[in-house]
């Protein structure tokens, strides 16, 4: 009898019900190095706030809108690949890590430009 024929009929052995699983370090080592690249996508939208009020320029309501839509989008797009790789192996992580962060940046850029369509910028 083998651990295969062992598991009643219809049911799944454990380790593939749950997927591979990693070592705690591995996953920390995995959320924390990618969560630094995601960090640097919200400081770029921290940033591009600063400097601008530092130049004596303001937002309007939309402006605010938009920032704030930006300054959110690299957290949630974080959160997503984290949930959805949480049961996956390395390499679906890795991927999903890195597809999170291109999302991020498209999105920052298309909000940069959106920000401009609104007027968001006011002098």
């Amino acid at each position: 009898m083998t651990a295969a024929s062992a598991v009643p009929a219809g049911a799944e052995p454990e380790a593939s019900a749950t997927g591979p699983t990693l070592p705690l370090w591995l996953d920390v080592a995995l959320a924390v190095v990618f969560g630094l690249f995601y960090a640097f996508d919200v400081w770029e939208v921290v940033e591009s706030i600063v400097q601008l009020l530092g130049i004596g320029l303001s937002f309007s309501v939309a402006g605010w809108a938009v920032m704030i839509v930006a300054l959110l989008a690299p957290l949630a797009c974080f959160g997503v690949a984290f949930a959805l790789g949480r049961r996956r192996g390395i390499l679906a992580r890795i991927a999903l890590y890195f597809a999170g962060l291109c999302v991020s940046a498209a999105l920052f850029l298309s909000l940069t430009v959106l920000l401009g369509q609104v007027g968001g910028v006011v002098v």
